[in-house]
């Protein structure tokens, strides 16, 4: 059934569990177990299983959002003309969409092939590609510098910056330190 098709209490209740298990996943449980999941939403355990048959489910409904906004980045960023500053763009972006959105930096990295071979991350993963082959070209990064790395460098930056205090503060100077980092050498 759709979800512009189910009742109003079940939309309210799918809504009400996605905000839980986001609040919960964004404390450092990546899997929340459904029976507390059920318990923090005030609902029953078989409710969490209508909404979402497996953990999966419940990890890819959590990521819709998330994912949306890192399109929004990515067409932004590719049609900046300055390949440097669409780096950057991406970059910041990419690294600020991780602190709010805990599961995404941990999917950016999954080994999970079912998802990195779905047509939304292929896209996404084509057109950061893309970005990173403009920044080669303009010598804006080092040309041995792949996607897997800024990937990896990225959820990296995520976990040293939640580590500390100020995590927005410490990530965006993590970003400037790496994006210099990546610059060739002259």
């Amino acid at each position: 059934m759709a979800l512009s098709e189910q009742r109003a209490d079940a939309r309210k209740n799918r809504e009400r569990l996605l905000t839980v298990a986001a609040r919960m996943v964004q404390t450092g449980n990546l899997a929340p177990s459904f029976n507390e999941l059920a318990a923090l939403a005030g609902v029953g355990v078989g409710t969490v299983y209508r909404h979402f048959p497996d953990q999966r489910a419940l990890l890819l409904a959590l990521l819709e959002g998330p994912l949306a906004e890192l399109e929004a980045i990515m067409a932004s960023c590719a049609g900046e003309p300055d390949a440097a500053k669409a780096l950057s763009l991406m970059v910041h972006g990419i690294v600020d969409l991780e602190l709010r959105h805990a599961a995404l930096g941990q999917q950016l990295v999954s080994q999970d092939v079912e998802l990195q071979t779905s047509p939304r991350f292929v896209a996404l993963n084509e057109n950061a590609e893309a970005l990173l082959a403009r920044a080669r070209k303009a010598r804006v990064v080092r040309a041995s510098v792949t996607g897997s790395d800024l990937r990896r460098l990225l959820c990296g930056i995520e976990l040293a910056a939640r580590s500390g205090p100020e995590p927005e503060r410490s990530a965006r100077r993590y970003v400037d330190i790496l994006l210099a980092g990546l610059r060739p050498s002259k």
